[in-house]
């Protein structure tokens, strides 16, 4: 007598007799007997499962000694005792040593288990052959009850079918391994084993493109269906693949990134010594358009360049998705388009695994949140980051801040000096007496001024330093006619924020450079606490800075930049060709 479980309900006898019982209660209790052969089973548990999700009747007993006569009748008696035994309560199901298929399959599948873990991969194959012939379809199929039972079987058909895979692939039968491996994802697109092992089995033939497509898709049905990222065994699958021609040798000499500094920085010597205090992790620098954020970080990282010397790295964020900028990372140590991964997530992970154990120095520029920062940074202690950003509403856990405001006086003047030199022939334009602090003090500290108003000298031989101070003296339009490319820059920052804050900017530039909250309002026309939102909004992009509680500051040409741009229609406001820092 043979049971068959893995299919359609079966009863083969001695003589060759097929008997398909179908649906029926006592196909039930013979299905239920089954999964505990040998084993006595009770009359409530019996019971439960004939009846399932319904209500037992009340002679269910009288019913179940019903099925289980017409069972003994079925089932040919083996040496005078009947195949299904009773005791008060119970019943038992006498299967004979390979009487069931679900235990020939456990038996089979062992023997497998034992041949992989002597290298005998042909044995093994054979092993696991024989097992998977004797499923006919879905195990204890038309049976509700039976539900949990044929769930761990179908998952023991994954994995056999997975452990042949894995025994062709060991012997070098990558064509049969593909075919097994493939037609389970058909069957089965979530088992990553199966996945691993195609990805192996291409890899193996030499089909690298094909292998990393296979992981592709794998990752993404992962994704898509259980929003989870490959475990273990596909990842090292993946990790197999890109051994030979990359990430894991990507990075081959160290690169030098970082653009070309001011001539002669000046100044800022505070900020400098902040920054050259941090060995590693992550320094944020913030301030309004202009005040020099970008050189700040920029002249830091060429003096700290030899403390790391398997790379810089400088990044410019303006605008754009994490994983657009993760991508450019991954190009720039060796990474080819085939072995950059799909998800942020991903490419962040191998962008971490590429900085690990080196010791690397980031610049990132102009940088909107934390969202498109974190994933950007290295995980170790052992790499730095300076970031630059006009945002002050995030912050990097454990990053030291520092906070960029305009040039003192005395600072403005030797940059404005040296910026003048660095662009003149020596003695063309005269930068000493007094005209010289009457005209920087117009620049309001900013060095993005300065810097444009030096190089108009440079083009204008004929012009003074006295005549031009004479010319901007007149108030901030005139200093911006004059530094164009900062008044470009400015009028883009400002005409992006919202129409509320734009306003208010405006109005605001009535007020003195300091101001408190009750100024504020009385300008704004709002209650004081609707006046504070708008006020630390636009703390928080670098527009206003925030003093004593309830005291704010402005800067005279971001006021008069925002009352020209209400003038103006956003078309009229090009992008900067270059923007200030």
């Amino acid at each position: 007598m043979f049971f068959h479980v893995l299919g359609p309900l079966e009863v083969h006898g001695r003589d060759g007799d097929v008997h398909r019982l179908g649906r029926g209660k006592a196909t039930t209790v013979l299905a239920t007997l089954l999964q505990h052969p040998n084993a006595w089973v009770t009359s409530a548990t019996l019971i439960d499962a004939t009846w399932h999700e319904a209500v037992a009747p009340a002679s269910a007993e009288a019913n179940l000694k019903t099925y289980v006569w017409q069972l003994r009748r079925l089932l040919s008696a083996d040496g005078g005792r009947p195949r299904i035994e009773s005791a008060p309560g119970r019943y038992r199901l006498r299967v004979l040593p390979g009487e069931l298929d679900a235990s020939r399959v456990a038996e089979h599948a062992a023997r497998a288990r034992a041949a992989a873990d002597e290298g005998e991969f042909a044995t093994a194959i054979d092993e696991l052959g024989a097992a998977l012939e004797l499923w006919r379809g879905r195990p204890y199929e038309g049976v509700p009850s039976a539900e949990d039972e044929s769930g761990r079987l179908i998952e023991l058909h994954g994995r056999l079918r997975e452990d042949l895979g894995a025994a062709q692939l060991a012997l070098g039968r990558t064509d049969e391994a593909i075919r097994t491996l493939t037609a389970l994802i058909d069957d089965d697109p979530l088992r990553e084993g199966a996945w691993a092992g195609v990805v192996c089995a291409l890899h193996a033939q030499g089909r690298r493109t094909e292998a990393l497509r296979a992981y592709s898709r794998a990752r993404h049905v992962l994704a898509t269906e259980l929003g989870v990222c490959p475990g273990r065994e596909l990842a090292a699958a993946y990790r197999e693949v890109l051994g030979e021609a990359g990430v894991a040798t990507a990075i081959t000499e160290p690169r030098r990134e970082l653009p070309r500094g001011a001539g002669r920085f000046v100044a800022r010597t505070m900020e400098l010594a902040a920054v050259r205090r941090v060995r590693g992790g992550v320094v944020l620098v913030d301030g309004m358009p202009g005040v020099g954020k970008t050189a700040l970080a920029v002249h830091a990282a060429h003096g700290l360049a030899d403390a790391f010397p398997d790379g810089q790295f400088f990044l410019d964020l303006h605008g754009l998705a994490p994983a657009d900028l993760l991508a450019r990372l991954l190009h720039r140590v060796g990474v080819a388009d085939p072995f950059v991964p799909d998800t942020l997530a991903e490419r962040a992970a191998l962008w971490r695994s590429q900085l690990a154990r080196r010791r690397v120095l980031l610049v990132l520029d102009d940088a909107d949140g934390l969202g498109q920062v974190a994933p950007l940074l290295p995980a170790g202690s052992g790499s730095l980051t300076l970031v630059t950003t006009r945002h002050r509403d995030w912050h990097v856990d454990g990053a030291v801040r520092i906070a960029l405001g305009p040039l003192a006086q005395a600072d403005a003047m030797t940059m404005f000096r040296a910026a003048v030199e660095e662009r003149t022939v020596a003695g063309a334009v005269e930068v000493e007496g007094g005209p010289i602090e009457t005209l920087v003090r117009c620049f309001g500290g900013i060095p993005a001024v300065i810097r444009d108003v030096a190089d108009r000298l440079a083009t204008r031989p004929l012009w003074s330093v006295r005549s031009l101070a004479e010319e901007l003296g007149g108030g901030p339009c005139q200093v911006l006619a004059c530094a164009s490319g900062y008044r470009r820059a400015l009028a883009v920052t400002v005409q992006g924020l919202p129409g509320e804050q734009r306003s208010a900017l405006t109005a605001l530039g009535g007020l003195p450079a300091e101001f408190d909250l009750a100024a504020a309002a009385r300008v704004l026309g709002r209650a004081p606490g609707a006046a504070r939102l708008v006020l630390e909004a636009l703390v928080d992009v670098s527009l206003l800075d925030a003093r004593a509680v309830g005291r704010y500051g402005r800067h005279r040409l971001v006021s008069h930049s925002a009352a020209r741009c209400r003038t103006c229609a956003p078309a009229s406001l090009p992008e900067p060709t270059a923007r200030v820092a």
